[in-house]
């Protein structure tokens, strides 16, 4: 018999409502009480799904049957539900990022630890199936050393009005707190960790709202990585992508939800079949082969180059259905840490304290015009 995994909600918001219909979906999951200040809100939603509700945080906490507090609040409240959670003995999901400083997530990360619990931040693009696919590419060397890499996002802001707190940096910490980390936690997973060499901010309209952000990485294997956000397009034109560049070949990953990948290679017999081994792991996939047999010099190194590859890969899931197994796939991974503590996590208490430290040195050090 499965075990389940006793699960209280707070913040009954869009995203909120979203995690609780893929909360609804897993049979390793039982969801037995929401929380939202909202009245109305949180009674709706519970009674859509079929649970208890509360708007006083506290009585929420005093549930015997929660186990896991799952945070869909602003980042403001993180640091603070999130102690009161652990020192009621919780679990606890936390939306990102962990906290609005290092200091506070040093402190969440202690406290859990002391009480033997786990306190995940929801990095859900670790468990896409295109992201494993790229990390697959980088650890077998099949391309060489990566040298650059870089991830431009044009997000729509169509949903963020003037006074959305996501504008208020004492609410949000801003777009590297809020938003980056996810990318900053991606980029340490394909590329290792990384240190800051620049950053600078850009307001709208020479206001006070910064809506587009910058940094410039340097990754402990040497690889670089540009990181560019910008909250100003219409829907429509909402669109991302993260380009990696190696000593033979080069990797194009589109959306933020990763949904589709592009290769082009430079490989011998045996790089050909490890390739082949890796698009192996999803259900379908193109390529395009060209015989060149060349002796070739890049970067001062001698290869063999026996085929020229081409190859794309379109996951057939949509993007909603990517980010709900992801989080499903999250859950599930956490819940086998409380089930065995030896179960060794894609994502860990550390991985949300590292981009949480790289998103708090960006905005602090990032030039202002």
């Amino acid at each position: 018999m499965k075990n389940v995994l006793k699960i209280g909600l707070v913040g009954c918001g869009a995203f909120g409502q979203f995690c609780l219909d893929t909360f609804s979906k897993m049979d390793e999951v039982l969801l037995t009480a929401i929380m939202d200040s909202d009245k109305a809100l949180v009674k709706k939603t519970a009674a859509k799904f079929n649970t208890s509700w509360y708007t006083d945080f506290k009585k929420f906490l005093l549930r015997a049957d929660v186990e896991l507090v799952h945070l869909v609040t602003p980042p403001e409240t993180h640091y603070k539900m999130g102690m009161q959670a652990l020192r009621a003995e919780k679990h606890v999901l936390c939306e990102k990022p962990l906290a609005l400083s290092t200091e506070q997530g040093k402190e969440m990360i202690a406290e859990a630890a002391e009480r033997n619990l786990i306190l995940p931040v929801n990095f859900v693009l670790r468990y896409a199936p295109v992201t494993d696919m790229v990390h697959s590419l980088i650890q077998s060397g099949i391309m060489g050393a990566p040298l650059r890499a870089y991830f431009e996002n044009y997000a729509t802001d169509a949903n963020l009005d003037s006074g959305h707190w996501f504008w208020n940096k004492k609410q949000s910490g801003g777009i590297f707190v809020e938003h980056g980390v996810h990318f900053f936690d991606l980029y340490n997973y394909w590329l290792g960790d990384a240190d800051l060499l620049w950053a600078h901010t850009e307001k709208r309209n020479s206001g006070s709202m910064e809506d587009r952000v910058f940094c410039v990485l340097r990754h402990r294997n040497g690889a670089v990585s540009t990181h560019y956000h910008g909250f100003d397009q219409p829907p429509l034109l909402d669109r991302q992508i993260h380009k990696l560049l190696f000593e033979r070949g080069d990797v194009s990953v589109y959306g933020w939800i990763p949904q589709s990948i592009s290769v082009y290679a430079l490989v011998d017999d045996s790089g050909l079949n490890r390739l082949e081994q890796i698009m192996q792991k999803v259900p379908d996939y193109s390529k395009r082969l060209a015989e060149s047999n060349k002796r070739l010099i890049g970067r001062g190194k001698e290869f063999i180059v026996s085929h020229e590859v081409r190859f794309d890969y379109q996951d057939p899931a949509d993007k909603l259905t990517i980010y709900r197994q992801s989080i499903q796939h999250l859950l599930r991974d956490q819940l086998k840490k409380i089930e065995n503590r030896k179960h060794k996590r894609v994502i860990t208490e550390e991985n949300g304290l590292k981009a949480l430290e790289l998103a708090v040195e960006a905005d602090n050090s990032a030039s202002r015009l």
